[in-house]
């Protein structure tokens, strides 16, 4: 009896530190999405979230490092990728030595190199194959649904114009929320489901994510998904000259078809804020966009007074605020990164995209019909990520596009975890097939 308990115990703990740490992982990510929400305020009151959901999500890694669970090398592509991290990292440090706003300066350094950095360091450690990124997918969605249903309680009502917000974010966290699970949705799950009941569930989220996205009133994550959603089915079209089209891309187009009918017909009544915000900025651009304007003035001419190595972190929100603790951005990574860091620091950010992005185009190319969903996926989930860095948050506030990086330049690894010991026909056909890979890693 006893021996069956240790076993038990042991099988038990075992599972929970290979299943958990992707939650734990997303949770962190997403922190700053729900952590403001006052039903958590009697944890947040002793311990900031996103630093428990870190801490927890590196212990996780420890325990499967310590136990012999990380048997798989860290691909070349993402240590060389990681050098450039490095190397921008070291940027925000040096930065601190010239920058004339040292008390945001430094919270925005550290929290690069240690929240931004495990963001990043974090997909090489904890998603190390293709069910470990199923499940941190899974936790990107449920995040994203339970925000949607929270946000049902704050609905002004139809044709009332007011931003809808859910867990105490803003409706900006919101509708990036509902794009993140709406892509993890559509453009990976989904494909790759293989259960009637599951694919039902998925369905259902990904309308209460769409509503989710819409309702919230923001302009940048809707438009950034649209192109996201032409970004998938472009890379769903393949054999030039005689075209070939992914069935579920056909079948998701005609849905999509239908839904934005359905929009354009009703979109007015359910959607008013962000259809009034949309007519706003055709017409005469609006507040917030006048502002953003202002903001990527300024940071072109603080990158001009020093091209090379820039004002230094924090150095933009003082020179617009005057005040060396004011937090301000100019809503663009690349403005941003050009008037701290100069173009030493632009350099290594866009040689860090571009290369993950390369790995990521080549394996699309060299992948089967299962492991293709799952590039395709990461690459416009990328794109989704990096589209919103241009137009809105700070780069900390944009870690998920580092994660995405991340997980871009490790998919050899995703790729390989498919084809290793039959795996895919297990996805497929077997509902036990975590344990099967586990066995397979073993």
């Amino acid at each position: 009896m006893f021996a069956r308990l240790a076993v038990l115990k042991r099988s038990l703990r075992t599972t929970l530190a290979l299943g958990i740490g992707e939650w734990f992982f997303a949770l962190f990510l997403f922190a700053g999405y729900y952590k403001a929400d006052p039903r958590l305020s009697f944890i947040q009151r002793y311990i900031d979230l996103t630093l428990l959901f870190l801490l927890l999500s590196f212990l996780v890694f420890l325990y499967r490092l310590l136990r012999g669970f990380l048997t798989q090398k860290v691909p070349a592509g993402f240590v060389k990728v990681a050098i450039f991290y490095l190397l921008l990292a070291s940027c925000f440090l040096g930065g601190l030595l010239i920058t004339q706003g040292e008390g945001y300066g430094f919270d925005k350094a550290m929290r690069f190199v240690m929240l931004t950095g495990w963001a990043f360091f974090g997909t090489a450690f904890l998603i190390t194959d293709y069910l470990s990124l199923r499940r941190f997918s899974w936790a990107i969605v449920i995040i994203s649904t339970v925000m949607a249903i929270d946000a049902l309680s704050n609905y002004p009502g139809v044709g009332k114009v007011s931003f809808v917000t859910a867990l105490g974010s803003n409706y900006i966290a919101l509708a990036r929320a509902g794009g993140f699970g709406l892509l993890a949705n559509l453009a990976f799950l989904l494909p790759t489901e293989r259960k009637l009941l599951i694919k039902l569930c998925l369905w259902i989220t990904a309308v209460l994510q769409l509503w989710a996205t819409l309702s919230a009133g923001a302009r940048g994550p809707v438009l950034t998904l649209l192109l996201s959603f032409l970004v998938f089915f472009t890379l769903s079209v393949r054999g030039f000259p005689h075209l070939k089209v992914d069935r579920f891309a056909w079948r998701l187009s005609i849905v999509v078809l239908v839904v934005v009918l359905l929009i354009g017909i009703v979109g007015q009544g359910f959607f008013p804020t962000l259809t009034f915000r949309m007519q706003v900025l055709l017409t005469g651009l609006g507040d917030s966009a006048v502002q953003r304007l202002n903001f990527y003035g300024e940071a072109i001419k603080l990158w001009a007074s020093s091209p090379l190595w820039g004002v230094g972190i924090g150095g933009f929100a003082t020179a617009v605020t005057g005040n060396v603790f004011a937090r301000a951005y100019p809503h663009n990574i690349i403005l941003e990164l050009g008037a701290e860091t100069g173009l030493l620091g632009v350099l290594f950010f866009v040689a860090m995209v571009w290369m993950a992005f390369s790995i990521g185009f080549a394996a699309l190319r060299n992948s089967g019909r299962f492991a293709r969903a799952t590039v395709r996926y990461l690459l416009v989930a990328g794109c989704f990520a990096l589209l919103n860095a241009m137009v809105s948050g700070d780069i900390n506030d944009n870690r998920m596009l580092f994660t995405l990086v991340g997980l871009l330049s490790c998919t050899p690894r995703f790729q390989a975890s498919i084809a290793a010991k039959g795996i895919v026909g297990q996805l497929r056909h077997s509902s036990s097939a975590t344990n099967r890979l586990k066995e397979a890693q073993v």
